[in-house]
This record gives C-alpha cells, structure tokens and sequence, in this order.
C-alpha cells in the first residue's frame, strides 16, 4: 500500500525547493512505496526555469542578483516562472503505478489538474481546465499562454504545471499564481 507524506513547508529559496522536490522524486524511483505531497513557497523571491532552458541564454543573472531574485532550474519542463514570495507552489511525487493516477503522462497530469481546480473551487474561485492546444508557441513565459489541460480563470491561466517521469516515479510541480498586494 502507498502511503501519503503531505508537507505544508516554510518559504524557502528556489535552491531548497528544487532540492528537496528531486530528492524525494530519487527516493520514489529507489523506492516506489510512498508519496510525497509538498505544498510551499519562495523565499526570496525566484525566477524558475524548466530543464530544457540554458540560464545564460534566457535570464541577465547579474541584473536579476541586483534585482533581488534568485535564479534556479528545475527538474520538469515549460517556461520561465517568476515566483513571489505569496505565490503557491505544490509538487506531487508519486510511483508512475499509483492506483490513483491513471496511466500515462497525459492523463496523470489532467487528473491533477483537476484535483487542483477542485480545491480551488472550494475557497470560491470557479476555474476550469482549459483546452487549448497550441502547436509551436515560442514564448518562453511560463504565465504567458495556457497549454492543454492547465487552469484557467476568467481566459488566463492560473496555474502553470510541469511533470518528470522517471522509470518508477513522477513529479508533477505546479504554481498557483496568487496576487500579491503588498510590493
């Protein structure tokens, strides 16, 4: 039986994050009997890229030192994502065989996405599943365009999402963008 570890974790610098969320994801490939379900988010402030994007080609790394943002990259896909210091982030780590997920990197993926816009709907904010597919888009901002099967509220995209599979484990990381009213 695969057991649940939920984690609401302290804000903490894009570094520990990714750390974190790939050591659990090793664990889970070593050892595919339990889940991990971190919830946390970004101090300071962090600009996080996907592992296919070079750093030195997307981000000036000294304006945003001076700037005050961190740089890191992560181990899944998509496009830059600027992280506050408000925002909510979540991965799933989970064996590829949980019983929960279906099959596949598509379909896993869509039943997280809807999991996500679940509990969002229970604090009042009515977003869905969008479907758009868009072929080609070479924007390289996360936040910039909805991809098929991300959450939309009001035609903008709300969370972005991104998932590693390994031979026995997924990660799926996501970001719920949150206003921030205080900078």
């Amino acid at each position: 039986m695969n057991s649940w570890e939920i984690i609401v974790s302290p804000k903490t610098s894009g570094k520990e994050n990714m750390k974190r969320d790939l050591a659990a994801f090793n664990s889970c490939e070593r050892d595919p009997n339990q889940s991990f379900l971190y919830i946390y988010s970004w101090r300071p402030k962090c600009v996080s890229l996907g592992y296919s994007q070079n750093i030195d080609d997307e981000i000036d790394k000294e304006k945003a030192g001076k700037l005050g943002w961190d740089i890191v990259k992560r181990p899944t896909g998509g496009g830059i994502v600027f992280h506050n210091e408000s925002e909510i982030t979540y991965s799933i780590i989970t064996p590829i065989n949980n019983p929960i997920f279906p099959k596949g990197l598509v379909p896993s993926y869509k039943k997280i996405s809807e999991a996500v816009v679940i509990g969002l709907k229970k604090i009042g904010i009515t977003a869905q599943i969008g479907n758009i597919k868009k072929e080609g888009n070479s924007n390289k901002l996360c936040f910039s365009y909805p991809a098929e099967y991300e959450i939309i509220y009001q035609d903008k995209k709300i969370v972005g999402s991104a998932q590693k599979r390994g031979k026995k484990a997924l990660l799926q990381q996501g970001s719920i963008f949150v206003r921030n009213n205080h900078s």
